[in-house]
């Protein structure tokens, strides 16, 4: 393992350290076991060696021993900073973290063995699934859909009036900000996000949007919703993400599937035609429809860009930015809670009309779009623009290992 598996982005990785710490000490369900370089070890204690950044010297700290900081907050909060300080500063240098540890013992296994101390280095422990690895032949975790899972179990544990096992900091801040909005509690909290809720695209008189389950309304949170809290006998809805990136939307674009428009069939791409509802989605963003076919047409013939001067901004016309801001608007909703970690800093808040509407409200009245995505030679379109509240990227694409495009997706970054 590498400090960044604990540090990044100037706070605490996940709950990594957590997990080690239990390990450490044995607690909450787990056990000292650690799969090292030389075989499975048990952790006794940590030093931590950092430099003074005022002095310039390298100061070592006194041992900390698991034994002695079970069940002592204040030690287990010492030797977590010192950790902390580790990591954020980075193995270089002089900067170290060496564990004490011994092999564990059993039946069998002398206390000759068992009674040498081992010193080992953090990169001399290996990544398991605990920490984000993934063990040989097997699947590795998707980081997103554990934090759900863990967050849920968090808040069930919570209005069950159970300490939570983890991120107990994230269920204080979740339902400190609901208690402080309805002015009670929740009481019960409801997994959902098993579901899978589909959002294909619909027409909406003239536009397109994001539908809520293929009803064309913004009022999306029980279509979101990942955590459902009851708070006086009425659901609040939670949508969690995880990340710094986070998808907008993944809609598929060929047709042929129950409530999807049929915006670019192959078939018709192929004899150089673009359907009605194909060319009102390229007009929202300005898309020149001649470029568009060529980027699949051409796809690999071509030694250098597929299409000339492949980057280019466009101006949008009133009639394409209102259509644009009306399918943010769709895929941005309101009536929901925005749970977001990005793996070291949380932030919750409500996505009420007025988010909303600030959200999907363009800066100005142009779009970049990337024929060929950013290096020109892709089976893809890229689309660039900005709001107010966020920075967009959407994309036309094929996703299936063919050509011609099967899906149209969206990210965006939060400013």
């Amino acid at each position: 393992m590498k400090a960044g598996d604990f540090y990044r982005n100037g706070g605490r990785y996940l709950d990594r350290m957590d997990t080690f710490f239990d390990k450490a000490m044995g607690r909450n369900g787990k056990e000292n076991r650690f799969l090292t370089d030389i075989g499975i070890v048990e952790v006794a204690g940590f030093t931590a060696t950092t430099k003074n950044l005022a002095t310039k010297s390298y100061v070592t700290s006194k041992f900390q021993d698991f034994r002695e900081i079970k069940g002592n907050s204040g030690k287990e909060n010492s030797a977590k900073m010192l950790f902390d300080l580790v990591c954020r500063q980075g193995l270089r240098g002089k900067n170290n973290i060496e564990f004490t540890c011994n092999f564990p013992g059993g039946k069998g296994v002398s206390r000759r063995v068992t009674s040498v101390d081992l010193y080992l280095e953090l990169g001399d422990f290996a990544k398991t699934s605990e920490f984000g690895g993934q063990v040989r032949g097997g699947k590795k975790i998707n980081m997103g859909n554990q934090y759900e899972d863990d967050l849920t179990q968090a808040l069930i544990d919570y209005c069950s009036g159970q300490k939570p096992k983890k991120y107990s900091d994230h269920v204080n801040t979740i339902v400190s900000a609901l208690t402080e909005k309805y002015g009670s509690a929740p009481t019960k909290a409801i997994g959902e996000g098993g579901k899978n809720q589909k959002r294909p695209l619909k027409m909406k008189g003239s536009n397109i949007i994001i539908s809520a389950g293929g009803a064309t309304t913004n009022d999306i949170g029980s279509t979101l919703t990942d955590i459902t809290m009851i708070i006086d006998d009425k659901p609040v809805y939670l949508s969690v993400k995880f990340g710094s990136t986070l998808s907008f939307f993944n809609c598929g674009i060929k047709g042929g599937g129950k409530d999807s428009l049929s915006l670019f069939p192959e078939a018709k791409l192929r004899n150089g035609e673009i359907p009605d509802d194909g060319q009102k989605y390229l007009e929202m963003f300005g898309i020149d429809h001649e470029k568009f076919l060529t980027v699949f047409e051409k796809y690999g013939e071509a030694s250098g860009t597929t299409v000339e001067n492949h980057i280019e901004r466009t101006t949008l016309s009133p009639k394409g930015k209102k259509a644009l801001e009306d399918l943010i608007k769709s895929g941005v909703g309101y009536g929901y809670w925005m749970c977001h970690y990005t793996g070291t800093e949380l932030k919750f808040y409500e996505i009420d009309r007025d988010y909303m509407n600030k959200a999907a409200t363009l800066t100005g009245n142009s779009v970049e779009i990337n024929y060929g995505g950013a290096g020109g030679k892709g089976k893809r379109i890229d689309m660039l623009f900005e709001t107010q509240s966020y920075n967009f990227k959407f994309n036309i694409r094929n996703k299936l290992g063919g050509v011609y495009p099967t899906h149209t997706n969206g990210d965006y970054y939060k400013k």
